[in-house]
């Protein structure tokens, strides 16, 4: 018995190496048709099967290093894609501090690709030598600085609200609107402040709704969404429809429903990722969100995810 059963645990162990060797041939195939600026069929249901997870992972870190940056990112991002599938939490834990590294990439679309992905992993996966290279990457000039500011604040720990606010200091004012929401993420309160003093020289529009309610549902700070659901329950700012054909002014409160139904526990109105919807509909939208907000003034935000 104990023979047949080393015999069935070699067997396996030929059919994993076997299986890494296939998973590490197909992706060396879909990096040659990118460096040869070719239509690639990048394979992702099979890269991100259940089976293939972990090789995808070991077989993308050789490409890390390579000469050609598409190389580099499609490498970074299939590990990133095949470790959210994975269901080991070590594999995770060490993507991430992989992405953390190709932020020091010398290629703008390497460190676009971290910030992007960094954002699906839950802050569980950040280890603690994550968070500290998360704090040197917050302190250096790099691309994107102010998505790695979001980053920090979402992460967070004991010592990243010293880092973004040393950070501050030296920072520009576009990048200090950044830090401030970070630091709201982490309840500083004068940061808190800080955001709502801004907010009272903003008229809501179709770019506040697209360029800054985003950056403000972020924070999941219950005086900055108590601002937010103001304006949701006046008709008096009005916003641009998003049709090309219609000249019609919209409350922006039709616009406001649809982008915080994802943060407010047992919010009525789903999420509408097009916002097209009928005349007749959006107000009955609108007047059943009013409503349940009247109903409901101690809501209570969902702090989970980026």
């Amino acid at each position: 018995m104990n023979k047949s059963l080393g015999i069935s645990t070699a067997m396996l162990l030929l059919c994993t190496i076997a299986k890494a060797d296939d998973v590490s041939n197909k992706m060396a195939e879909v990096m040659l048709q990118i460096r040869g600026n070719e239509v690639i069929n990048y394979e992702y249901s099979y890269f991100c099967n259940a089976d293939n997870v972990l090789s995808t992972i070991v077989a993308a870190g050789s490409y890390y290093s390579d000469s050609l940056p598409d190389v580099r990112r499609q490498a970074y991002y299939y590990a990133s894609q095949a470790a959210l599938k994975c269901n080991r939490d070590s594999a995770k834990i060490l993507v991430v501090e992989d992405l953390l590294r190709s932020c020091g990439d010398s290629s703008g679309i390497v460190v676009q690709n971290a910030w992007q992905e960094l954002r699906n992993f839950d802050k569980k996966y950040f280890s603690d030598k994550a968070k500290f290279i998360l704090g040197q990457i917050v302190d250096d000039e790099i691309y994107f600085a102010e998505k790695f500011f979001l980053i920090a604040g979402y992460v967070g720990s004991e010592s990243m609200v010293s880092v973004l606010k040393d950070k501050r200091v030296k920072c520009n004012a576009e990048q200090r609107w950044y830090i401030d929401l970070a630091l709201c993420r982490l309840s500083d309160e004068t940061s808190v402040q800080k955001v709502l003093s801004r907010l009272t020289k903003i008229q809501p529009s179709l770019d506040f709704i697209d360029l800054i309610l985003p950056d403000l549902l972020y924070t999941r700070q219950r005086e900055i969404y108590d601002w937010i659901i103001n304006q949701a329950m006046t008709d008096e700012c009005k916003c641009a429809s998003r049709s090309p054909i219609s000249e019609r002014q919209i409350p922006c409160a039709y616009y406001i429903m649809y982008e915080i139904a994802d943060y407010i526990n047992g919010f009525p109105i789903d999420r509408d990722e097009d916002g097209e919807k009928d005349d007749d509909f959006s107000k009955s939208d609108i007047k059943k969100m009013r409503m349940w907000l009247t109903d409901n003034p101690n809501y209570k935000i969902v702090d989970e995810g980026y």
